[in-house]
């Protein structure tokens, strides 16, 4: 009998049995080092941020000029940049993670309702901030990559650990937007309206840091989880 096409021995310089899987573990690896990095990034910006907050109390008793508040300021901006910049990288990863799991999803034999070109046009689908197509693409993925599974792959427990990500990055910053934009004000304002207005929002700004580092710590685990049972169900080494 004449083996699958795409069949390669194993042993053979391939990451499984079967030459037209992609590999998974080398770029999950990167998104892990930059969510643990963008992690201690976050609690510095919290820290801080915290700093700013007491400046800005600092400023309006009268105990600091305006151009130290300033500066302040601008040192909470670096930092915002830099994690940024780090979100930015891990997003652009996330996209390509996802996007050869669905390629795998489909050789597998176990193709799912999200195929590989919703790993990119997925996050952009209305309600963009919800990220509803991602969750349940990553649902799908998860249930595919089931190692000992069935034929009836669809029937898979999803992990909690799926539902907890989205619960954090979809959901929960639906509650701060709305905290913002109501309090959002396009007026030129002095540098002592400034400092009321950080002083005020200081304490929803400071609830929303801490549960973006609390989401980095998630994903991290759901990537290293999922890439772990994607990894074993195609055989990658």
């Amino acid at each position: 009998m004449s083996p699958p096409p795409g069949y390669v021995a194993y042993g053979a310089q391939n990451q499984g049995g079967y030459g037209s899987f992609q590999n998974v573990r080398g770029i999950a690896r990167t998104i892990g080092i930059l969510i643990m990095i963008l992690i201690p990034v976050q609690v510095i910006s919290l820290i801080v941020f915290n700093s700013v907050r007491q400046k800005a109390n600092d400023l309006l008793n009268g105990n600091l000029t305006d151009s130290e508040f300033k500066n302040s300021i601008g040192t909470s901006g670096v930092v915002s940049v830099v994690s940024s910049g780090l979100m930015l990288a891990i997003a652009v990863l996330t996209v390509i993670w996802m996007f050869r799991m669905a390629k795998n999803q489909r050789e597998l034999g176990r193709a799912g309702t999200w195929g590989p070109g919703w790993a990119v046009g997925g996050w952009f689908v209305p309600p963009c901030v919800l990220y509803v197509v991602p969750y349940l693409m990553l649902r799908d993925l998860w249930k595919s990559s089931d190692p000992d599974s069935n034929p009836d792959w669809r029937s898979n427990r999803v992990g909690a650990i799926v539902h907890l990500w989205w619960v954090l990055f979809g959901l929960v910053p639906i509650l701060f937007l709305t905290v913002t934009f109501s309090s959002f004000d396009l007026t030129s304002k002095t540098t002592d309206q400034r400092a009321r207005d950080f002083d005020k929002s200081a304490n929803i700004t400071i609830l929303s840091n801490a549960v973006s580092i609390a989401t980095a710590v998630v994903y991290l685990l759901l990537v290293r989880q999922l890439t772990a049972r994607h990894a074993q169900t195609t055989n990658e080494s």
